[in-house]
């Protein structure tokens, strides 16, 4: 005569298995998003005073410029694909003319303003 066994216990090691793989890859899809959008959101961009910024737009060493100006920035790149940005404050006079020092550099790569749109 030929014992049904029951296999109960092999179909929880199964499920068991199931769940611990799905587990697994979740948790390395999400490690490997994270670790992703670290080394994507990079800034290499290092932080000076206006001056030297403008120092540097200046002497023909800047290849390409853009102007925050909600944030009262501009971040600069320079021939050697170095990164800068500088901040400047509401009564710094050198901050308004930011556009006539780049308009007269002719800057290789150009520059652009970004300016906020505002609703209402």
């Amino acid at each position: 005569m030929i014992e049904k066994r029951i296999m109960v216990g092999h179909e929880r090691v199964r499920k068991s298995s199931r769940a611990r793989t799905i587990v697994v890859c979740v948790v390395v899809a999400g490690v490997v998003l994270v670790c992703g959008l670290f080394l994507l959101n990079r800034d290499d961009s290092r932080q000076v005073d206006l001056s030297t910024v403008l120092d540097q737009v200046r002497s023909g060493r800047v290849f390409t410029a853009k102007i925050v100006d909600a944030e009262r920035r501009i971040e600069i790149i320079t021939v050697d694909k170095k990164h800068f940005h500088a901040y400047w404050g509401e009564a710094d006079e050198r901050g308004a003319g930011l556009v006539d020092v780049l308009t007269k550099a002719q800057l290789p790569g150009g520059y652009s303003v970004e300016v906020p749109i505002s609703r209402g």
